[in-house]
């Protein structure tokens, strides 16, 4: 029984199947309905496709006119729950202020299949830009495609390639050095560290962060004390149980964000071991979590409303500059972070 027979409606004609009556890629077809240059004999086997299955763009395609769709785009990884879920809220909040639709979409960091996600998102809205939080800000092939398809983008906390757009962070290799410096002025020597994802630029700038503080105090870096985790619960529970069975003594754990952090410190109490008597520890980003974990975590407070404010406004500021005046905008927001001290470094 066909899905006609079945459900009395038609089965939705994709992007996909046009590429694929067409013999091309889904980015090819893009190209083509956007009125992007292609061979003669490329643009009209993919019209006959187009005509044969009775494709049709939604009515808030990239369109007709070029005007402005007041639709941003926010693409996300799940990997970075509590952070993700805070800052989307700021967007939103911002969006609603100034009269903009959100459009959000999940994307995997390190999938293949990229490019087929833009060219088919972007088919279907006239997204007028893209902001793309953590670890999405470094997925490079994602920068790619989005710039194949002409669609601006604001990037959130990167640490690869800041030439490439406008973006909005913290100094994270401060906040990190800051953050050590308060654990050894609290009179710990041996310090671990549990790193973010290898393949993210930030969490080699952390890193590299926690390594400055400790040479600048003269205390060595104990590769024993130092694994990754990342940047989620799961990770910082296994790099946590590393440190503790690597038999080096240990009184102090920062964990590069606050998922893994709240992670050290359920993996601590799971051992019988007490916060912060016995080991210390320290996150960073000051997401709910933060505050809501027994005891209350001491934290760099990254300003997530501040930076999800800032981000949508850089992005609307990126596409008028691009829009009216024709010239790419790549601004960078720096907004001061701070040390908040709670019960996980300072006992009660």
């Amino acid at each position: 029984m066909s899905t006609r027979e079945r459900t009395g409606k038609a089965k939705k004609v994709t992007m996909k199947d046009v590429a694929s009556r067409a013999g091309v890629s889904i980015m090819t077809v893009s190209r083509v309905l956007n009125n992007d240059k292609v061979s003669e004999s490329t643009h009209d086997r993919v019209m006959e496709a187009v005509d044969a299955l009775n494709y049709r763009l939604n009515v808030s395609a990239r369109s007709l006119s070029g005007s402005q769709s007041y639709l941003l785009g926010f693409f996300y990884d799940n990997s970075l729950g509590s952070y993700i879920s805070q800052y989307l809220i700021g967007v939103l909040q911002r969006c609603n202020e100034l009269g903009y639709h959100l459009v959000l979409e999940s994307c995997t960091y390190g999938a293949d299949n990229v490019e087929e996600t833009v060219s088919e998102l972007t088919s279907r809205y006239m997204l007028d830009g893209v902001i793309l939080p953590p670890p999405l800000c470094e997925f490079l092939p994602l920068l790619d495609a989005l710039e194949d398809a002409n669609v601006r983008y604001v990037r959130v906390g990167p640490g690869l390639e800041l030439d490439r757009s406008a973006f909005v962070s913290i100094d994270d290799y401060q906040a990190t050095y800051e953050m050590t410096e308060h654990l050894i002025d609290a009179g710990h020597k041996n310090i671990g560290f549990i790193k973010g994802d290898c393949h993210q630029g930030v969490a080699a700038t952390r890193y590299r962060g926690f390594c400055d503080a400790l040479a600048s105090h003269g205390l060595a870096i104990n590769e024993a004390l130092v694994t990754e985790g990342d940047f989620n619960f799961a990770g910082g529970m296994t790099a946590c149980e590393e440190i503790l069975d690597s038999g080096e003594p240990v009184s102090a754990i920062f964990a590069s964000n606050d998922d893994m952090a709240s992670a050290v410190i359920a993996t601590v109490h799971r051992r019988g071991l007490r916060v912060p008597e016995d080991i210390a520890v320290a996150g960073f980003d000051d997401t709910a979590i933060a505050r809501s974990i027994w005891p209350q975590l001491t934290t760099v407070k990254q300003p997530i409303d501040q930076m999800s404010t800032d981000s949508v406004d850089l992005l609307i500021e990126a596409i008028r500059a691009d829009s009216l005046l024709g010239i790419k905008l790549n601004k960078r927001d720096i907004l001061p972070h701070s040390i908040v001290v709670r019960s996980s470094t300072v006992g009660e």
